[in-house]
């Protein structure tokens, strides 16, 4: 039996969403189940209506693997309502949101991250993420005039320096963040109605933040982001994909955003 005192124990349900992109998916769980020191967590995979066979092979194949449980969401795309519905599922007492598109780095990250809750009034923790080429994805996020920034993007992680240190910011990515599950579900999760693409993340950490609740990153739990390899800024990618499908949804999340925050242009 979990005794819930024990820090050790406490299982972490990791959330990963996706639609097919097996390469992705096979290289992000074998990742985390061969390379996590950290054994007591469970993975939730959250099949947003993948359609290869490929993809059917791997989730037969994985879903022998106990620490690995497979839940279909049959809905349109939306990030936050995906999310929503696995942390429902989820078994543990933290839950980690994580892209499909990384792969984990260092061994302990888990552990790491989980350490910084030994503060009670840390609401979310979040990762380094970097490039296949080694350089910053994710150093934190600061947020203001552009919303959501990326500190020290593009940047070696080498001249990060005097920045590379467990410390307090504005936000974090979704694409690596934990957070303490009965918070997260208290606050209602990712605002699935007004952000369903974008901000979401960002969202959730302000909420937190003004629980009084501190949002950290750290480097200790390093990880790659492989589909950003080729993204500078999150906005400009955004931009171009909702130029062709929904861009006026994601000005509308942006000016929900401005006004819920209210953050100047």
């Amino acid at each position: 039996m979990i005794e819930q005192g024990d820090k050790k124990n406490k299982i972490v349900s990791i959330i990963i969403p996706f639609r097919d992109r097996v390469g992705l998916l096979r290289a992000c769980v074998s990742s985390i189940l061969e390379k996590s020191t950290y054994e007591n967590f469970e993975l939730i995979l959250v099949n947003n209506n993948s359609q290869e066979k490929k993809t059917r092979g791997y989730l037969s194949e994985i879903s022998k693997n106990p620490k690995v449980k497979i839940i279909d969401y049959p809905e349109p795309f939306n990030f936050s309502a995906i999310n929503n519905f696995a942390a429902q599922k989820a078994g543990g007492e933290f839950l980690l949101f994580l892209n499909n598109d990384t792969e984990v780095i260092s061994e302990n990250w888990l552990e790491k991250m989980l350490k910084k809750f030994d503060d009670a009034k840390v609401g979310a923790v979040g990762a380094k993420l970097l490039y296949p080429d080694g350089t910053i994805q994710h150093a934190g996020v600061a947020v203001g005039k552009n919303i959501a920034v990326h500190q020290f993007l593009g940047m070696k992680e080498a001249d990060l320096r005097e920045n590379d240190v467990v410390r307090q910011v504005g936000a974090v990515t979704g694409a690596c963040m934990m957070t303490r599950r009965d918070l997260f579900l208290e606050l209602g999760g990712f605002d699935e109605k007004n952000l369903p693409i974008a901000y979401n993340d960002v969202d959730y950490c302000l909420r937190v933040r003004e629980g009084e609740f501190k949002i950290m990153w750290t480097p200790e739990a390093r990880l790659f982001h492989y589909e950003s390899a080729s993204r500078k800024s999150d906005i400009s990618v955004f931009t171009k994909i909702f130029k062709r499908k929904r861009y006026k949804e994601f000005q509308n999340e942006q000016a929900y955003m401005r006004q819920r925050w209210h953050l100047q242009k």
